[in-house]
């Protein structure tokens, strides 16, 4: 098993399969969509503040007090208290530290972008990484676990933002709030538990070893993975630069029977969610080496339907179908589902990390029994210009 070490992030080249890819070699922003395809946006800002076009980065206004009006999209330009004629963009960035932006009443970091498309507005928030992180960790744990698991949990968090915002780089936005679980940056507590994981663990990302280059990926986490975890490949059945195996998790195994887990439901009833006649077999499709479900087929009389394990959690809902780790049987006119754990069982385990963490394991060693094939990088450790002359 290999070890994970920590090295400086030099600028290296690779190529995504659907484009150019440059490696993180410097902290980077994070563009979330906030709102698509909207009618209109209450957007309010407290203090200075400018406004600019972000198509050419032209001035277009600015303020001092804060402004608060609906955002719209005419025939002619946007419009937000006044009219910007020829302008379908806005891009209102903050001239203080002090100055706040709400969306809809939310508060956010940063700047936010504002597109109007065909009548309909786009807005997008973007703020540094490590704002983003924060943001993330404090929305999923409100009530906080060991500071070295945290601070394993900021790592994996910025390794996804990193594998995203250069995935989608020449993209208007890089991921969704809605997909993501990003809520401003309100719930934010300075100084807490959570805030020095992140600050602590400041710029330092996973990246796999991939075709001779080191890339950031997708990284994932589960609550507890009843002994194995799956790849995240694997499990959400994309092309993602993560590693292709997962690991055995022998916490979480001893702990595997007080996971243990069934529902059942009707055939009608999950028919019905799934927009099916009816349902006369069942089969699971299998990741061998971890034992997950990554989905079901279905057969309804003659026609075949395959739904995946996340959309088939969906319909039938997270409280019931608890886990990846299950088997499907038919019992007369019901469907029983029995499983094991807690999660989509790919990535690192939070079940067995706490219980390494009270064992003593600091955050790389916890990381590194998940991610063994992976190494640890600084992205702002970049040598300057013209060192070692």
């Amino acid at each position: 098993m290999k070890k994970l070490i920590l090295v400086s992030l030099f600028a290296l080249h690779s190529l995504w399969a659907d484009g150019p890819l440059v490696e993180p070699t410097s902290p980077r922003n994070m563009q979330i969509l906030l709102e698509k395809d909207a009618s209109e946006v209450l957007l309010e800002v407290k203090g200075p503040y400018y406004l600019l076009n972000p198509h050419d980065g032209s001035h277009v206004s600015s303020g001092l007090l804060g402004k608060r009006f609906m955002v719209r999209e005419l025939e002619n330009g946007l419009k937000w208290g006044e009219e910007f004629p020829g302008i379908h963009q806005l891009y209102l960035k903050p001239r203080s530290a002090d100055t706040s932006i709400f969306v809809n009443g939310i508060q956010y970091n940063g700047a936010i972008a504002i597109y109007g498309v065909a009548g309909s507005i786009n807005v997008v928030n973007e703020i540094d990484i490590e704002s983003y992180v924060k943001s993330l960790l404090t929305a999923q744990f409100p009530t906080p676990l060991e500071p070295e698991v945290l601070s394993a949990l900021a790592i994996l968090m910025r390794t996804d933002a990193y594998y995203h915002s250069t995935k989608n780089e020449s993209s208007f936005w890089h991921v969704s709030a809605a997909a993501t679980g990003y809520c401003g940056s309100a719930l934010i507590i300075p100084g807490s538990s959570l805030e020095h994981a992140v600050d602590s663990t400041r710029y330092l990302i996973l990246v796999h070893p991939d075709k001779g280059h080191n890339l950031p990926f997708a990284a994932s986490f589960t609550e507890h993975s009843a002994g194995k975890t799956a790849g995240y490949e694997a499990m959400f059945r994309v092309n993602a630069f993560a590693p292709e195996k997962g690991v055995e998790a022998p916490h979480a195994a001893l702990a595997r029977l007080e996971s243990k887990w069934s529902y059942k439901i009707s055939k009608h009833s999950l028919a019905h969610m799934l927009d099916l006649a009816n349902i006369q077999a069942i089969e699971t499709f299998i990741d061998a080496p971890s034992g997950k479900v990554y989905g079901i087929r279905i057969k309804d009389g003659k026609d075949v339907h395959d739904v995946d394990f996340f959309t088939l959690q969906q319909h039938v809902g997270k409280r019931h179908l608890l886990s990846s780790d299950f088997s499907v049987s038919l019992k007369d006119d019901s469907v029983v589902f029995s499983g094991f754990g807690r999660g989509h069982g790919s990535g690192l385990c939070l079940y067995s990390a706490s219980a390494l963490a009270q064992n003593g394991e600091n955050a790389v060693k916890i990381l590194s029994k998940f991610f063994p094939e992976t190494c640890l990088y600084n992205v702002n450790a970049i040598p300057e210009e013209g060192a070692g002359k």
